[in-house]
């Protein structure tokens, strides 16, 4: 029976590698596509992709590789544990990467959020100056670090291909995105429909995102023992699974080879990651 049990873990494993592996050559077809396509479109005078900042930098083209290395994964898994073994080796090839890029995001989502008052503020000093607003935005460029400080660069980038200023304005708060940016670029707005003191005006808006932060990053702060908690707690029953694989592993084949055994772990692992799932987003914080 157990024979059995493996002959049919090793049909389902050798359908989880196929069906990967044509998923890996699809991507990878599809990525070349599209930085080739970005390349011609840059090389012609196009701005950059509409994507946000934060998307780019965790965007790298890693999946092809993913994908690869879950077909591999699977074929260890089964080896290990046989179908369950197979799926959920799969699954954590391909869930840790996409948790490490939403990671990146957020990285860089918070760091670009955090210079946003820097840059606004070097906008207000430049138009106290006696700058215009699109020099302005280049003194921002010019001073403000990455990620944000090469995004006012775009803007005049979009203003020369023909583009109104608002508009440039609404594509850099969607590049930038956030409700801080959506603010910023709210307040550009209406000075240029309504004018008035533009450089006062954006230093009370810097004055503004700096309190923003702060509250955020105390709330932040205030529910880091939640967040820990739910981590450990999300953890805990698939370390104790692999530990009893381990020392137990006769104890386990029952778990591991019957249809029962294997729904019943299925099932636990789906409602386990239902629970962490529900926790973070109790634990999230609305900007």
């Amino acid at each position: 029976m157990v024979r059995r049990g493996r002959r049919r873990g090793g049909t389902l494993s050798g359908a989880i590698v196929g069906a990967l592996t044509a998923a890996a050559v699809l991507l990878a077809g599809a990525a070349a596509v599209d930085v080739r396509r970005g390349t011609i479109l840059v090389r012609a005078g196009a701005p950059p992709s509409s994507q946000t900042i934060a998307t780019r930098v965790a965007g790298s083209p890693t999946w092809v590789w993913t994908v690869i290395g879950a077909a591999f994964a699977s074929v260890a898994g089964f080896r290990v544990a046989g179908d369950v073994g197979a799926v959920v080796a799969a699954g954590a090839v391909l869930v840790v990467p996409t948790i490490v890029a939403r990671r990146r995001r957020t990285k860089v989502s918070t760091l670009t959020q955090d210079q946003l008052a820097d840059g606004v503020s070097v906008i207000a000093a430049g138009l106290r100056a006696g700058r215009s607003l699109r020099q302005s935005f280049e003194l921002a460029a010019a001073e403000i670090d990455p990620p944000i400080g090469p995004s006012f660069d775009r803007i005049g980038d979009r203003v020369e291909l023909g583009d109104p200023m608002d508009d440039a304005v609404d594509a850099w708060a969607a590049e930038i995105s956030g409700a801080d940016a959506r603010l910023a670029a709210g307040v550009l707005r209406l000075h240029r429909r309504s004018g008035g003191a533009l450089a006062a005006t954006l230093e009370e808006l810097a004055s503004t995102l700096r309190a923003r932060r702060s509250a955020a990053r105390e709330l932040r702060s205030l529910t880091a023992q939640a967040r820990l908690s739910a981590n450990i707690l999300g953890l805990l029953p698939l370390g104790f699974f692999a530990f009893l694989s381990v020392v137990a592993r006769d104890d386990m084949v029952a778990a591991i080879t019957t249809p029962a055994g294997s729904l019943a772990i299925v099932l636990g692992l789906v409602l386990q990651a239902g629970a962490y799932v529900w926790i973070r987003s109790l634990l999230r914080i609305e900007p």
